[in-house]
């Protein structure tokens, strides 16, 4: 493994960011899930609305602080990044974007069939309220991200 003092300084935040936002998804998993069951806790909006702007807030939070610790640290020391850093930052933008896109998708084909299949029939995944489609949505959106920043800190191993 790289030691962090030669690691770039991009390699250095993707790996700050995962970690960041790895922690407040297990977070948002646990307070709304039991255990690895996709099923939610709280289907009352009001208990789940809560959970989810602490997480929206502490995410926000936490990207500005590493963002802008990272912007001091360009100050102080000057960094320039060179064609494998902006390779390496869209591969992984790449992956994440179209990750992204399939999660969106699966969800917006999963609610249509639900309201085709009828009352009658159980699907194996429920997406049918309103906190169960905020849920996949934010599930879908922090997979996206911690992919991203997987793949960018892999293809710095590489």
């Amino acid at each position: 493994m790289t030691k962090i003092e030669d690691m770039s300084e991009p390699q250095r935040q993707a790996w700050i960011t995962l970690l960041a936002d790895g922690a407040v998804f297990a977070y948002f998993w646990s307070k709304t899930t039991i255990g690895l069951s996709p099923q939610l806790i709280h289907t009352n909006i009001e208990a789940f609305g809560k959970i989810i702007l602490s997480v929206v807030i502490v995410t926000v939070i936490l990207h500005a602080v590493i963002a802008s610790i990272f912007d001091m640290r360009k100050r102080k020391e000057l960094y320039e990044k060179d064609e494998r850093d902006i390779a390496i930052e869209r591969k992984g933008a790449h992956w994440g974007y179209r990750l992204m896109q399939w999660g969106v998708g699966g969800i917006i084909i999963t609610v249509l069939l639900h309201s085709l299949g009828g009352e009658d029939f159980i699907w194996p995944i429920s997406i049918e309220k309103p906190t169960e489609i905020i849920f996949a949505l934010l599930v879908i959106s922090y997979i996206a991200d911690l992919a991203k920043q997987s793949i960018v800190i892999w293809a710095y191993r590489t």
